[in-house]
């Protein structure tokens, strides 16, 4: 744990130094990068911004630095990657499906190593009875999931037959479970932890003991036209992932660490649903890239 918070000390650093050097501010690129949130008004997933900015840190002697500049508005996430194909916004990091890889320039590397599609439900506390019983797909069709209206999750649980409802504004999803509209929230496990302190309370509970798992990388994807950014982006992930750094900053960063141990999962019921909006060029054969839970040899599929 001290490991975890010196490194993300260091690189906060490093950040700040490289990326208000007089050179940066003088002569260096911007780089536009969107400050969107999924997780709504109150809370942020920041493991996403570090890990931007570290990568800009640590390429810097093979492109030079960057100045980088948030653009803060708040896009539905269609919005969003229409501006980043028109360019006016330079970078983001979303899921990934078949249109928005024909539509947008995915760097293919998860740099969440998978676990946005290793989904824990959100229920009703008094719920736990009725979740606890579920042992498959099939026993899952009885509820009804709340689900974000324009999240490339709505095609994977609608191909496996499972009921949602879905709204585009994100906060209103935990509001809709409680009033009883919806039956879970499922949630990937390294962004749960965190957002449940600012959504959730003691009538709802994080129902660790069952896991929907599909297939979903979250990517960086960079405006058209960006040729440095996006080789800049593949050489410094790589780079992490090789080294193991990629995964350390997982498990020991703030917004994220919560996901880990991933054993703790060993003995949940894994539910395993298709993704069939999945692009081809997905890079499932390299099980450097992901992380999975359940016992070994359960990866992606």
């Amino acid at each position: 744990m001290m490991r975890g918070r010196l490194s993300l000390m260091l690189v906060m650093l490093l950040s700040a130094l490289a990326l208000t050097a007089p050179v940066s501010c003088a002569d260096a690129p911007i780089v536009r990068v969107s400050d969107w949130q999924s997780q709504g008004q109150e809370t942020r997933v920041d493991y996403f911004h570090d890990l931007f900015r570290r990568l800009m840190v640590e390429t810097t002697p093979q492109y030079g630095p960057v100045q980088i500049e948030a653009v803060r508005e708040k896009f539905s996430q269609s919005r969003l990657l229409a501006e980043l194909k028109a360019g006016r916004i330079d970078v983001t990091w979303t899921g990934t499906n078949i249109e928005r890889e024909r539509d947008g320039r995915p760097v293919r590397i998860p740099i969440d190593m998978g676990l946005i599609g290793q989904r824990v439900p959100v229920i009703r506390t008094r719920d736990a009875a009725a979740f606890a019983a579920i042992r498959g797909v099939e026993d899952l069709k009885r509820f009804t999931a709340c689900q974000g209206a324009q999240w490339p999750d709505v095609d994977v649980l609608a191909a496996s037959g499972l009921p949602q409802v879905t709204n585009v504004h994100f906060d209103q999803l935990y509001a809709m479970l409680r009033a009883g509209r919806c039956d879970y929230f499922a949630r990937g496990l390294a962004e749960v932890a965190e957002e449940f302190e600012t959504y959730g309370g003691s009538d709802l509970m994080i129902f660790d003991r069952l896991v929907i798992a599909y297939p979903m990388p979250v990517y960086f994807y960079v405006a058209p036209g960006q040729d440095a950014l996006y080789r800049r982006l593949e050489e410094g992930l790589r780079t992490m992932v090789a080294s193991g750094e990629l995964r350390h900053m997982l498990s020991t960063h703030p917004s994220t660490r919560g996901a880990f141990p991933l054993e703790r999962f060993n003995d949940a019921t894994i539910i395993r649903l298709p993704n069939p909006n999945l692009p081809p060029a997905t890079p499932l054969s390299d099980p450097t890239l992901w992380l999975s839970v359940g016992r070994p040899g359960n990866g992606p599929s």
